[in-house]
């Protein structure tokens, strides 16, 4: 028997199946005829999870960056099921690999991992948190819609598992005192002009990405203007995150003197490596001037932390921080937003300007004696 349709893209289909009775001929063509009629019906396809992934990804208009989080936010998915007909993925398919990563029992894979994998590389992933797997979901239902609305499967298996409960993680910042504790305790570290710079609000890609030609000490100003970012194993150098993100910004005297010394610091190491200098254009450097990784960039940032006896706080949290001090000392909305980069001051502040305890206290103080002054009454109860 054969059924003729057409497919959301407006292409013709045909399907041809044979029966053992009449009778199972006519329940199939009506099914299908009623499928097609209510745009429910998927044409038969051996389509696997990994393919639509990959397609998926391929018709993303995004940023490396963001791609590199999408692989891995679905690499367990893909992993798991990619060798999988996407029409027959199930929802308890995918709750199986939502509870296999809560348990820290999933297998690792090898779908789009880094060419060089180290020896002792786990077989298995580290238990996952509801930050972590909810990314996951909200990718696969994306797939699966997509799929949907190409009419190769007539269901979405990931939009009926739902999203797991978690908590806002508590943002933590650092204080003026505990930002001047720890540039005073790297004073002579080659990251120290790094951590300067974060104290001031820049994003770490912003920072590994500023060159010298940028930096106008004539002006004194610095130019916002590229982002390096890892992605898959490497670093890669592009535009901001946003258009707002390019921005010129007014050097303070201690960022303008730092930026001196560690432009005398390079010429110097330059002199002494002679042709075996990496020839870097780059503000941050490592001690042979070389451009340092993204991550490892970060695990100094903790290292520091903790040879400066502070607490430790994420990287980003140091922009954070610059964005509560500004708020705090009466720096309008509007004004940090432009400073950090962002199009939306409300967001600023609900994103990034926090409350701290020397703030709470003073807010306290200004309750003194509020109940205490009023006029006693003559009459008393």
């Amino acid at each position: 028997m054969r059924v003729h349709g057409t497919r959301p893209d407006g292409t013709r289909f045909q399907h041809k199946k044979r029966f053992r009775t009449v009778d199972e001929a006519v329940k199939w063509r009506s099914t299908v005829t009623s499928e097609l009629a209510h745009g429910t019906h998927a044409a038969p396809s051996e389509m696997t999870l990994q393919q639509a992934a990959d397609a998926w990804l391929a018709g993303q208009r995004i940023r490396p960056k963001t791609r590199s989080a999408y692989i891995t936010a679905l690499r367990p998915l893909v992993d798991a099921l990619g060798g999988k007909p996407v029409q027959k993925v199930t929802k308890a398919d995918i709750e199986a690999v939502v509870q296999a990563l809560l348990n820290g029992t999933s297998a690792m894979g090898t779908w789009h991992a880094p060419t060089k994998l180290p020896k002792a590389a786990k077989k298995t992933r580290a238990p996952w948190s509801p930050a972590s797997i909810n990314p996951m979901l909200a990718r696969a239902r994306s797939i699966f819609a997509d799929l949907m609305a190409q009419g190769v499967v007539a269901r979405n298996p990931a939009a009926l598992v739902k999203a797991l409960p978690g908590q806002k993680p508590v943002l933590t910042t650092l204080s003026a005192d505990d930002m001047a504790a720890l540039l005073e305790s790297t004073r002579d570290d080659p990251f120290h002009v790094a951590w300067l710079l974060a104290s001031y609000g820049l994003r770490r890609g912003e920072i590994l990405a500023l060159r010298w030609d940028a930096v106008d000490f004539d002006a004194e100003t610095v130019t916002i203007d590229a982002s390096r970012v890892a992605t898959a194993g490497k670093a890669t150098t592009g535009v901001p995150k946003t258009p707002s993100s390019v921005r010129t910004l007014p050097m303070p005297p201690d960022l303008t003197a730092a930026l001196r010394r560690e432009r005398t610091r390079q010429n110097e190491v330059q002199l002494q490596l002679g042709e075996m200098w990496p020839g870097s254009e780059l503000v941050v450097v490592d001690a042979l001037g070389q451009p340092p990784y993204p991550d490892t960039v970060t695990k100094a940032w903790g290292k520091a932390l903790a040879a400066a006896g502070l607490p430790h706080v994420r990287l980003h949290d140091a922009r954070h921080s610059c964005a509560t001090l500004m708020h705090m000392r009466g720096v309008p909305a509007v004004v940090i937003a432009a400073w950090l980069g962002h199009t939306d001051a409300r967001f600023t502040l609900a994103t990034y300007a926090h409350s701290t305890n020397e703030a709470l206290a003073a807010a306290a103080a200004t309750f003194t004696g509020t109940a205490t002054d009023r006029p006693r009454s003559n009459g008393g109860a």
